[in-house]
């Protein structure tokens, strides 16, 4: 049985014996949406020898009508470290400052949010939350894919801790700018 659209396109719709539309889908990730469509996913990347007990990333939204969404988080240390996550507001924004890249290379957009790395230490910030600990291995990406669910409103911050000494690591964050509703 075909069923049309009901709007004279011309469009129909196959229905199965078990009374079953069959449909195809095309499905892509949010991320990928928004970078596609709005030129608003970005990824920010800092490398350096932090040291113990050290910032490794900070960052803030500054968009007051959009969320900021982080999609996951890699990092590869050269050796086993401890990680700190961190969420609130009223961190310090000291350190280095690390440019959001749009990763949609033909949208010319800029990240709407401060991003530093090795600035002071976020846990001695007031308005922060530790949100849990991860153990990176050694010489092995570490993904922290928290799919979207990490949700940065107005002047939201996220941040990571690195606690143990190890050498100089890379960390990327990739995230999107996303109307709420």
């Amino acid at each position: 049985m075909l069923i049309e659209d009901g709007k004279g396109s011309g469009r129909r719709v196959e229905v199965s014996r078990e009374n079953m539309l069959r449909v195809y889908a095309q499905v892509e990730s949010e991320i990928s949406h928004v970078s596609e469509h709005d030129g608003k996913s970005y990824v920010w990347t800092a490398t350096a020898d932090w040291g113990a007990d050290k910032n490794m990333i900070w960052l803030r939204n500054d968009e007051p009508d959009e969320n900021l969404i982080i999609q996951v988080i890699h990092i590869s240390p050269p050796t086993t470290t401890l990680i700190e996550l961190w969420v609130g507001n009223g961190s310090t924004s000291g350190g280095t400052t690390v440019t959001g890249v749009n990763l949609n290379l033909g949208s010319g957009r800029v990240a709407q949010a401060t991003c530093k790395h090795t600035n002071t230490n976020v846990d001695t910030g007031t308005g922060m939350t530790l949100l849990g600990t991860i153990r990176a291995g050694a010489n092995v990406l570490t993904s922290i894919n928290v799919l979207g669910s990490l949700i940065l409103k107005y002047y939201d911050e996220f941040a990571l801790n690195i606690i143990t000494d190890i050498d100089a690591t890379a960390v990327n964050l990739f995230g999107y700018f996303h109307v709420e509703g």
